[in-house]
């Protein structure tokens, strides 16, 4: 049996929070005797005194200061489970799966997931991030809620576009090949391998027509093989622009590889296509695209 309450604590803390009786009775709809008399009965059934006056304020006591921040672990912790409840009586999802190209801006990935938490609060994303082939085969076998990967046009799949991402070809400025005079460069790049985000699955068999490619399964890690002078890659702008822009990284040639670009699009599995939950991430990422693509 235990000798206090959670409303005895919620009192209790309400006090502390909003200064005084009066105004913890106000916030409950309660009178303050029944707020005095709850108090008193926490401090009698645990023997101890929480509470003390200074001056014309209600402050706790070292034991009570102590004893409230466990006890407010445990409201909080209490709140949660009560609106994870009433998530579920309303159809609220608790888990919501995403899948999302690896080249995705994580500026626009992290601005969409904190503008949904603050709406659905409960449910949990669980981000998978895949590379080239591998969004179209997650798609394939229904892996996730929502997907934003690189698919072709030509699929028979409702796709709604997201974004176009730009790539560039770059190479770390300190590589041997910008000793070379300017117009014997592209004849030695060959020479050098190739930089490529590839998926797991596809590295055995993707062929490349130059003369030795090496394959990364990340961004992240393709950027740094090139900052290390292993070779040169098509990486994506965003992502370099600021190693550009300090001098770590150049282009390679833009006259003769110029930019290009590829595009993300957004497929939603059948099964979630009317789940608010998911129609609500999917607005998200689609308003932060509409305002941002003219940047990327």
């Amino acid at each position: 049996m235990f000798s206090s309450t959670l409303e005895q604590w919620q009192l209790l803390r309400s006090v502390i929070q909003l200064g005084s009786i009066a105004k913890a009775a106000d916030a409950y709809h309660r009178s303050q005797p029944s707020v005095s008399y709850q108090l008193n009965q926490l401090q009698e059934r645990l023997g101890l005194k929480l509470l003390t006056l200074q001056g014309r304020h209600l402050v706790l006591t070292s034991e009570g200061r102590s004893l409230l921040e466990q006890a407010s672990l445990l409201l909080d912790d209490w709140n949660d489970l009560e609106r994870r409840a009433q998530a579920y009586q309303s159809g609220e999802r608790s888990v919501l799966s995403l899948v999302i190209d690896s080249s995705l801006p994580k500026e626009e990935l992290f601005e969409a997931l904190k503008l949904f938490n603050q709406l659905y609060p409960d449910t949990q994303v669980h981000v998978k991030e895949v590379v080239r082939d591998e969004g179209a085969l997650e798609v394939q076998n229904a892996s996730g809620d929502l997907y934003i990967v690189a698919m072709t046009e030509q699929s028979n799949l409702d796709l709604q576009f997201v974004l176009k991402l730009r790539l560039t070809l770059v190479m770390a400025s300190s590589h041997p090949l910008f000793d070379v005079p300017e117009r014997f460069r592209m004849q030695q790049l060959s020479r050098y391998p190739l930089i490529q985000i590839v998926d797991k699955s596809s590295q055995q068999t993707h062929q490349s027509k130059f003369r030795e490619s090496w394959y990364f399964t990340s961004v992240d890690s393709a950027a740094k093989a090139v900052l290390n002078q292993l070779g040169y890659g098509w990486l994506p702008y965003r992502y370099v622009k600021e190693m550009l822009n300090s001098g770590q990284m150049r282009q390679v040639d833009p006259i003769h590889y110029p930019d290009h670009f590829t595009s993300l699009y957004m497929v939603t599995n059948p099964d979630a296509r009317h789940d608010p939950c998911v129609e609500t991430l999917k607005s998200i990422f689609l308003d932060l695209a509409a305002k941002r693509e003219q940047l990327l």
